[in-house]
């Protein structure tokens, strides 16, 4: 009985390799006491039943967490579940409750973000004028499980970062004393049929007292199943291409991914189920060797920095014996559907360019380079995919980023563009506001949803997203899964080439030395030489007043 009391309240929080030292050290201490889980058959039977229910592989030591999430809730107020992005977190409350469900019980959730509104706005406030109290998200959620009978069970579940700023207002909510004291001095006692469950990859910020108070689950990646993430992904793929895709992820995803994990060298840290997921998401519906193979590089190498991505390149086409067309450039090789076969990207340029086309900033015609293809190959896919993906395209000022989705959003049909431009106070209210103006609001069984107004699909465009400030405790909602890299100079003379010829032919007809080709490429290859001179010359470091990008030749031209 001690041991097991000791295994079930403490391993729940150690990592993976803690739990193995705790195990020999129990061993250890308690010679010849055999090591056992607590049993819950009946919930057991109905968490492997939601799983297969929810399309889930079965996962023993989801199942053994999932347990002991449950045994955590039934012994605290408040349990904490700590883990990295795509470990499980909302997956393992998510099934639980399901099970408990399944089982007769009655259990209901309340979820938020405490980050994603202002203290105020979470935990109430009075209107210094009028004296008058208003709720928030979460006193108003209390009000609501307070007044549940005690055989219903009521989860208040904080999926966010974790601060001393909102988290120490439930001290005394998370000890014996089950209260919650209101700014307005009310107090709302709960019962045992409640409980908080926090969601969050850190707790840095949070202080002793508070973690003292709650249980903790601890997710890590060592003991994340990525072929039962594989196999999840496999069986949502199209019945005639599952066998193929299954082998050649035998053949050539695995070895990539550990490839690419060995390196370390992404250009944003992301987690490892991101990696794999961001690998996984541009392999839907392969059909062909080359096609999977093209996209696998695109896949596992969007986040790379340059030099690596180019090594995994050449590996990559190594391991599937296949050659580039042009071994000089492999990263511009791309699969030609229409042929069946790998082919070269080359210089696209629109024809019959004129002067006025450069009247508008914004509608700069698209010269396209193999890298502007190559780069718009890479997020393509999940614009027009039905999984409506969520993606963060990620470079340096100027690069074209902007440029670039333009482009792509121009290519799409039936779509709007509903665009935030962020700044340093740019907050969730905003990003509602303007929902609020291109969208309606619909209720359905499940509740309110939003849908477009005027069109069949809505892309939220949010431009600048690393300006919005972050508050003293680092709090972001950056997560990045897509690098565009920085033009290189032959990228510039080609493009502001193209962009110099129908300007110098309008301005300067009468001059038949610039009806050559050859003298225009000369003039914007200056021009970029100047550009460069004067931008080394210049840097932030030195002239902080100074900034230049590419933009500057836009308006030079």
């Amino acid at each position: 009985i001690v041991v097991q009391a000791l295994r079930l309240n403490t391993m729940s929080k150690f990592t993976f390799t803690d739990c193995t030292r705790f195990d020999a050290l129990i061993k250890d201490v308690f010679p010849g006491i055999e090591l056992k889980e607590v049993e819950y058959d009946e919930l057991s039977a109905a968490l492997k039943q939601v799983f297969e229910e929810a399309n889930y592989e079965i996962i023993p030591n989801q199942i053994k967490k999932a347990l002991e999430l449950y045994e955590q809730l039934c012994q605290r107020m408040g349990v904490v579940i700590v883990g990295p992005s795509g470990a499980g977190k909302s997956t393992l409350w998510r099934m639980l409750r399901a099970a408990l469900c399944k089982i007769g019980k009655v259990v209901k959730q309340y979820t938020m973000n405490p980050k994603a509104m202002p203290r105020y706005q979470l935990l109430g406030h009075i209107d210094m004028d009028t004296r008058e109290w208003s709720d928030g998200v979460l006193t108003n959620s209390a009000r609501q499980v307070v007044r549940e009978p005690q055989d219903v069970s009521s989860w208040i579940i904080c999926d966010g970062d974790i601060d001393p700023e909102w988290i120490e207002s439930l001290n005394s909510v998370l000890d014996d004393n089950r209260l919650l004291t209101m700014p307005s001095g009310e107090r709302i006692q709960f019962g045992p049929n409640v409980n908080f469950v926090f969601e969050t990859h850190d707790l840095s910020c949070a202080s002793p007292a508070t973690i003292s108070r709650m249980g903790m689950i601890f997710l890590s990646d060592e003991e994340t199943d990525l072929n039962s993430l594989i196999k999840s992904w496999l069986r949502n793929q199209p019945a005639e291409y599952r066998s193929s895709l299954e082998n050649w992820i035998g053949d050539y995803f695995e070895k990539a991914l550990q490839w690419v994990l060995k390196q370390n060298d992404y250009v944003v840290e992301t987690s490892l189920v991101g990696t794999v997921m961001n690998g996984l998401s541009h392999l839907h519906g392969c059909r062909d060797h080359d096609e999977f193979i093209i996209n696998l590089i695109r896949g596992l190498g969007g986040n790379l920095n340059m030099k690596s991505r180019l090594e995994f390149t050449k590996e990559v086409f190594h391991w599937a014996r296949e050659s580039p067309p042009d071994f000089h450039k492999p990263m511009d090789t791309y699969y030609d559907s229409t042929r069946g076969r790998l082919a070269t990207y080359a210089l696209k340029k629109p024809e019959n360019l004129t002067a006025d086309d450069f009247s508008n900033g914004l509608t700069l015609p698209v010269i396209q380079t193999p890298d502007m293809q190559r780069s718009l190959d890479y997020f393509k896919p999940w614009l027009s995919s039905n999984t409506k993906q969520p993606f963060i395209l990620v470079g340096p000022e100027g690069c074209g980023k902007g440029m670039l989705l333009r482009y792509a959003f121009s290519q799409l049909r039936s779509t709007q563009i509903a665009t935030v431009h962020c700044s340093a106070q740019t907050t969730s209210r905003h990003l509602l506001q303007k929902l609020s103006q291109t969208c309606m609001v619909i209720s359905t069984n499940t509740g309110r949803v939003y849908r477009p107004k005027d069109c069949e699909r809505l892309v939220l465009y949010l431009k600048d997203i690393n300006l919005p400030k972050l508050d003293k405790w680092g709090t972001s909602t950056l997560v990045a899964f897509l690098q565009q890299v920085y033009p290189e100079r032959e990228q510039l003379q080609t493009i502001y080439g193209a962009y110099l010829e129908p300007v110098l032919h309008k301005n300067l007809k009468n001059h038949s030395i610039w009806g050559s080709s050859s003298k225009i490429n000369l003039l914007a290859g200056s021009m970029v030489q100047v550009y460069e001179q004067v931008r080394a010359k210049f840097t932030v470091d030195d002239y902080s007043h100074y900034f230049f990008t590419p933009c500057i030749l836009t308006q030079w031209v």
